[in-house]
């Protein structure tokens, strides 16, 4: 069965031209297709979809540069290969046709064995460009599925009590967020923001994963935990970014909170009595430089109550987003409506309510804790 996907669009004004070349074309397989017009040509390549097209500069109606410039300027046709043909040879006419995106350029008295050369070499680009596309698409995804995989889910740590809400702004998000039993009715949670959301962000989520493995334990404080976390990504992954991040140790046998705010958005508490308010403890960014010293907050919980982390994508909405320094506190209502919901559906009542759901403004990470 032949490969409908060799198509190629000649487009000249001149039917004895268009025949010629529809003929050598023909010889070595292609599908074919014509267009009479430089308008007739913008409708036909949304409709044959073809891999590569000859344009003719010289026709009635638009000619083939402003064709060509239309091609260019539409998206859907942005990228497809073009070869200009014309009976003039000139230099200028060239140079033109190179400026606005042709990939080759044909005279008309060119043997067809030479237009035949040339076709092959812009189809097998075609289709080597296409096929890196899909590619890295395939790439891309995989790595944004493995890093999904790496992000906890409540049933993977008993008694962590926790529920979660995550969406990437692009393939690999720079937001992830992790949950580590520490000891019996002990567990270490930490979200975090990485700079930047390019792919390279994603290989940050496993190495934070490895390192709370190895330092959320009773063997260090919170302090500690982070410090050696800090220096470790500083020498390594982070060298060209850094990340900012909330970290929060809970002993419900004890009830105590022990946490660390660094460079990142505070800790929204919702009590099971009283008002819900923000819970903060400054501190430097993580990645950024070895050495860097953290200080931990400490406060007492009760049964029921509710801790919530998150990133700034969370309250950075809106056609003016303001920092979250400045916009944080229009979670304080939206917090005190939902109080009641069950700690599973709360997230996401969180993200809808702020807005952020349908957000193309940033990565959305958060994290809802139950005591």
């Amino acid at each position: 069965m032949a490969d409908t996907a060799y198509t190629v669009l000649v487009v000249d004004d001149s039917s004895v031209n268009r025949s010629y070349l529809h003929y050598i074309l023909d010889e070595d397989g292609y599908r074919v297709s014509e267009a009479p017009s430089g308008e007739a040509c913008l409708e036909a390549v949304l409709r044959s979809r073809p891999m590569l097209v000859l344009l003719d500069v010289v026709m009635g109606g638009i000619d083939g540069f402003e064709t060509l410039r239309r091609l260019r300027l539409d998206p859907a046709t942005a990228g497809l290969p073009v070869i200009m043909l014309t009976s003039f040879d000139d230099q200028e006419s060239k140079l033109r046709a190179f400026e606005l995106g042709a990939v080759d350029y044909i005279v008309k008295s060119a043997s067809a064995a030479e237009i035949k050369a040339r076709v092959r070499v812009h189809v097998r680009l075609s289709m080597a460009n296409a096929e890196l596309l899909h590619s890295r698409a395939e790439s891309i995804s995989k790595i944004s599925a493995a890093q999904r995989a790496l992000l906890a889910r409540p049933a993977d740590v008993p008694g962590a009590s926790f529920a979660a809400w995550y969406r990437s702004l692009h393939e690999a998000g720079g937001d992830f967020y992790d949950v580590v039993a520490v000891a019996e009715d002990v567990h270490f949670y930490l979200i975090a923001d990485v700079a930047g959301h390019d792919v390279g962000t994603s290989y940050i989520t496993p190495a934070v994963k490895v390192l709370l493995k190895q330092f959320a334990t009773p063997a260090y404080s919170v302090e500690e935990t982070i410090s050696y976390m800090n220096g470790v990504l500083a020498q390594t992954v982070c060298q060209d970014t850094y990340l900012t991040a909330f970290a929060l140790r809970l002993n419900r046998r004890s009830q105590k909170a022990v946490f660390i705010a660094a460079g990142h958005p505070p800790m929204l508490y919702i009590p099971a009595s009283g008002a819900v308010r923000f819970v903060h403890a400054p501190n430097p960014l993580v990645g950024m430089m070895e050495g860097t010293v953290y200080k931990s907050e400490s406060m007492d919980v009760h049964t029921g109550d509710r801790l919530i982390l998150f990133t700034d994508g969370l309250v950075e909405q809106g056609e003016n987003p303001k920092a979250w320094v400045e916009s944080k506190d229009g979670l304080l209502p939206v917090a005190e409506e939902l109080r009641g919901l069950p700690l599973a559906e709360l997230p996401e009542a969180l993200v809808r309510a702020m807005g952020a759901a349908d957000s193309t403004d940033d990565d959305v990470a958060v994290l809802a804790i139950e005591v």
